[in-house]
């Protein structure tokens, strides 16, 4: 019997969404349906998240030797690059059990990711949702195939093929739902960045805190391989404990002075709804760099990071921007212990120069 849906809003009020791999289990238990002669219009499957979640049937096609189901991603209030994309299973009778890729679902080509490179980039626990929901029709061998169409233009814009997968999107989730906000599948693409760089033999990485940054850390960190830059947006956090988890020796933050101030202040998430930047904290460096009064009057009413930035600039204060980074450095170390060995960069806006790190300058160059 299916579950009633669960409530569309969580307490917050936002609309849950469901992952690339509920869906495709969903789309492959109505084709398996429909191979046994009915015409299913909505079917329910069991979430890792804990509930039966109905889904409605966007397509169902019969072919000459199975069935095409395809349902529409929904993923709620935290919408990624595959929300709104039809997802696909095809579905046919066959010798023994088979699951592969199709059109728009990339191959694994590096490894640390969980699943074997050369097979398609559907992760264990979709991989497992799918046997699990045509289970529930038939125990006959069946041949499926997962399809996203567009997926290999949609890839572009994700860090697959950064990853190592090729040729379109992987196949995510862990508990099949997407929690409004979380941006769960960038933070888990982010540690999986990690995990790959330490597979192919690296021990040192530079994670970044957008796509600018990244770019100012390759010019400034020529020694390292482009596998080893990681832009991990605002999960800090989750990067340093993933590298941690894997044995990765050297994280190296670059960012401009937004982020880093916040990492400055202890935080490891560092959305802009994880709080403001601490000004206090910004103007009391600036004092300790012996800015004029005339610059600390008008940091005191400053909107932003940057502008405090700017006024350091304009006096030559460099010690502000090494006070910055230090304790940046020193918030993240204490934060993740004694390993993996965390240095902070911070760079301007434009030209992407390193104003200060901490506590190995001489490594960035510029």
């Amino acid at each position: 019997m299916s579950h009633p849906y669960p409530p569309p809003r969580d307490k917050k009020g936002s609309r849950i969404g469901f992952t690339t791999g509920a869906n495709a289990a969903a789309a492959a238990k109505a084709a398996a349906l429909a191979l046994l002669g009915q015409e299913p219009e909505e079917v329910d499957i069991w979430l890792p998240a804990g509930w039966r979640q109905p889904f409605r049937v966007f397509r169902l096609e019969r072919k000459a030797d199975g069935v095409l189901v395809g349902m529409i991603k929904d993923a709620g209030d935290d919408p990624d690059v595959t929300h709104g994309a039809e997802i696909q299973a095809y579905v046919r009778f066959a010798s023994e059990d088979r699951l592969e890729g199709g059109e728009g679902v990339g191959v694994v080509t590096k490894p640390g990711l969980g699943v074997p490179v050369g097979e398609a980039a559907i992760n264990p626990v979709p991989r497992r949702m799918i046997w699990e929901a045509v289970r529930e029709v038939t125990d006959r061998p069946l041949a499926i195939t997962i399809a996203i169409p567009g997926g290999e233009e949609l890839a572009k814009k994700t860090l697959n093929p950064r990853l190592g997968v090729l040729g379109g999107l992987s196949v995510l989730g862990t508990t099949g739902v997407v929690k409004p906000y979380s941006t769960s599948a960038f933070r888990m693409s982010v540690v999986q960045a990690v995990g790959v760089a330490r597979a192919n033999g690296l021990l040192e990485i530079a994670a970044t805190t957008g796509g600018k940054s990244e770019r100012f850390a390759m010019r400034l960190l020529p020694h390292l391989p482009e596998m080893a830059f990681i832009e991990m947006g605002d999960f800090v956090g989750d990067v340093l404990k993933a590298a941690r988890k894997v044995g990765i020796a050297v994280v190296r933050i670059v960012g401009m002075i937004g982020k880093i101030s916040k990492m400055a202040d202890g935080k490891t998430m560092t959305h802009a709804a994880g709080g403001e930047v601490n000004r206090s904290l910004l103007l009391s460096l600036l004092k300790e760099a012996g800015a004029s009064p005339r610059a600390l009057k008008e940091a005191e009413g400053a909107a932003t990071a940057r502008r405090f930035l700017e006024l350091a600039l304009e006096e030559g204060l460099e010690p502000f921007f090494v006070g910055l980074v230090r304790l940046a450095q020193e918030r993240l170390q204490a934060y993740i212990g004694e390993r993996p060995f965390v240095s902070v960069a911070l760079t301007d806006f434009e030209e992407g120069r390193c104003l200060a790190a901490w506590p190995d300058r001489e490594v960035y160059r510029g």
